[in-house]
């Protein structure tokens, strides 16, 4: 049955860890922009988190910053806020995710100009590789619990180390890039 989540909750589905992050229901009664009240999920399996963030901005970005312990914000894969607009992945909650891999889900040749120009500037000069659906198409993110592997258009590559972001390549000659 459907129900309103709030930070804190959580489950465990075949092996697979959810933790809601945020909206705080406080947070989401003084918001005027409902993209500053996007569910934000934690999602692991193994020693691999992905860290769902919907639409959220800047401003529910800092609201995590200051709210949600920060083991909790550390992720493998950043499903980046609001199509990499401007307002989204700010330098503090970047630092504070410390991705390996980013993820950004919007149209090609969208009339709003995402993902922004900093924003991919951003995630460049921290080394992290992105994978965009404008340019990239469907993209397909798994992992075992120990990698990630990361698919599109018959191209794959493997994230391996936890400490490295060493990727591998098959059926491409480059990794993604910015």
């Amino acid at each position: 049955p459907w129900q309103r989540v709030q930070p804190g909750d959580a489950m465990r589905l075949d092996g697979v860890s959810f933790e809601v992050l945020a909206p705080d229901s406080t947070w989401t009664a003084r918001q005027s922009d409902a993209n500053e009240t996007s569910v934000v999920l934690r999602v692991s399996y193994g020693r691999v988190a992905f860290l769902l963030t919907g639409d959220a901005e800047g401003e529910e970005e800092q609201w995590m910053l200051e709210h949600v312990h920060p083991a909790l914000l550390r992720a493998d894969v950043l499903k980046v806020g609001h199509h990499g607009s401007r307002t989204s992945s700010t330098p503090g909650f970047l630092n504070a995710v410390q991705p390996r891999l980013g993820l950004i889900s919007l149209g090609a040749g969208n009339r709003y100009g995402h993902p922004s120009p900093q924003v991919l500037a951003s995630f460049g000069a921290r080394g992290v590789p992105l994978l965009r659906t404008d340019r990239d198409g469907n993209v397909v993110i798994s992992t075992n619990g120990q990698q990630i592997q990361a698919t599109t258009r018959g191209q794959t590559w493997t994230i391996s180390s936890a400490t490295h972001n060493q990727v591998t390549c098959s059926g491409r000659s480059q990794a993604p890039r910015c």
